[in-house]
C-alpha cells in the first residue's frame, strides 16, 4: 500500500510537515509513505500510488495514477480537484472540512466583531497616533453590536454551523441558506434553500459567505444581488473569493451602498496591489488566514490516520466528498 503526500503551497503552514509524515510511518509500518517536497516528483511516484494526499491535481497527473483509489484533500475546498475524469472515476475523495470548521468560524466571528466595533478605524488612527474617539463615532460605520443583528449565513456546513451557534450565543438572529435544507438548521433560527437568498438579502445586517464553490455559487454575490442588500449591511467572506464579484463589491462600497466588508479570501491570491479594495477605509482585508492555527496539522494527522485505518479495514471513510455536487 503506497501513500503519496504531495501538498505544496507558497504559505509555509499549508505544507504537510515532515513530522506528520514520520508519524504516519511510525503508526502504519505496513504502509509505504512517500512525502514529496517538490511537486516535480509527482510523475515519478503517482503510477504506484494507492492513496494521494493533495489539494490540487492536474488531469494529466491523474492519468498516470492508474492504481489510485482515494484522494484526501487537507483543504476544505475541493473544486480544484473535481475535473471530469476524476468525477467520473471510482476514486473516492475526502476533505478536511471538519479540521477547518471551528477556526474559520472563529475567524469569521472575529471579523464581524472587528467591523461591529469599528476596530479597523481604531487601528488606522493608532498608526497616526491619533486619539480618534469623536472621529470614529461620527463615521457611518460607528461602533455597534452583534446582539440583535440579523445575519444571513450562506453555508451551514462545518464552518457555517459552528458560526451560527456562536452568533446565537451573542444574541444575533441567524437566517441560514444551504443547498439541502432538509439536513437541518445547524444552529440557525431559520434554514432556507438557495432560491430564497434574494428574498433574505434585504433583511441582512450582515451577509456571511461560508459556502463551497460550485457551478451554482460561482459569483453568487454579483452586482444585482449586492443591490438587494441594505446600505447599512456588511459582508463577510470566508468561503472562496470567486463567490463574489469583487469589482461590483468595490463599486458598492465606494458609492456608500454597503457599510463595510471583511474579506479573508479573494478571486486571485495574493490580492493584486492595484485592487481598489486595499484603499477603502470600510474594508478589512485578511490574507487568507481563516484556518491558520498551530493545531492545524495535528488535527489533520488525526483525521487522516482514522480514515487510513478505515480504508485498510474496509470501513466507510469520514468526510466523503459528493463529487457530482462539488463538496
Amino acid at each position: 500500500m503506497n501513500v503519496v503526500i504531495s501538498v505544496h503551497n507558497r504559505f509555509d503552514l499549508w505544507n504537510w510537515p515532515a513530522w506528520a509524515a514520520d508519524a504516519l510511518r511510525r503508526d502504519f509500518p505496513g504502509v509505504q509513505v512517500h512525502h514529496l517536497t517538490d511537486p516535480g516528483e509527482r510523475a515519478r511516484v503517482l503510477p504506484e500510488a494507492d492513496i494521494l494526499v493533495a489539494s490540487q491535481l492536474h488531469p494529466d497527473q491523474f492519468a498516470l495514477a492508474r492504481r489510485l483509489r482515494w484522494i484526501h484533500s487537507p483543504a476544505a475546498a475541493v473544486h480544484q480537484l473535481l475535473f471530469p475524469a476524476l468525477v467520473a472515476s471510482p476514486v473516492v475523495v475526502t476533505n478536511g472540512r471538519e479540521v477547518h470548521g471551528w477556526p474559520v468560524a472563529e475567524h469569521a466571528l472575529a471579523m464581524m466583531l472587528a467591523l461591529s466595533r469599528s476596530l479597523p478605524a481604531a487601528v488606522r488612527a493608532q498608526a497616526r497616533h491619533a486619539w480618534a474617539q469623536q472621529e470614529i463615532w461620527q463615521r457611518p460605520d460607528r461602533p455597534g453590536e452583534l446582539r440583535g443583528a440579523t445575519v444571513v449565513l450562506v453555508g451551514l456546513g462545518a464552518i457555517g454551523g459552528n458560526l451560527a451557534r456562536m452568533l446565537k450565543a451573542l444574541g444575533a438572529t441567524v437566517l441560514g441558506v444551504r443547498a439541502h435544507p432538509e439536513r437541518g438548521a445547524a444552529g440557525a433560527d431559520e434554514v432556507h434553500a438557495p432560491d430564497a437568498l434574494e428574498a433574505l438579502l434585504p433583511r441582512a445586517d450582515y451577509l456571511v459567505l461560508a459556502s463551497p464553490v460550485t457551478a451554482t455559487t460561482e459569483r453568487l454575490l454579483d452586482r444585482r444581488r449586492l443591490a438587494l442588500l441594505p446600505a447599512h449591511a456588511r459582508l463577510i467572506n470566508v468561503g472562496r473569493g470567486s463567490l463574489v464579484d469583487e469589482a461590483a463589491l468595490a463599486e458598492a462600497l465606494q458609492a456608500g451602498r454597503l457599510r463595510g466588508a471583511a474579506l479573508d479570501v479573494f478571486a486571485h491570491e495574493p490580492l493584486a496591489p492595484a485592487s481598489p479594495l486595499w484603499d477603502l477605509n470600510q474594508v478589512l482585508i485578511v490574507p487568507h488566514l481563516g484556518s491558520a492555527t498551530e493545531a492545524l496539522w495535528q488535527r489533520q494527522l488525526e483525521l487522516f490516520e482514522e480514515n487510513l485505518r478505515r480504508f485498510l479495514d474496509g470501513e466507510p471513510l469520514l468526510h466523503l466528498v459528493e463529487k457530482s455536487r462539488g463538496y
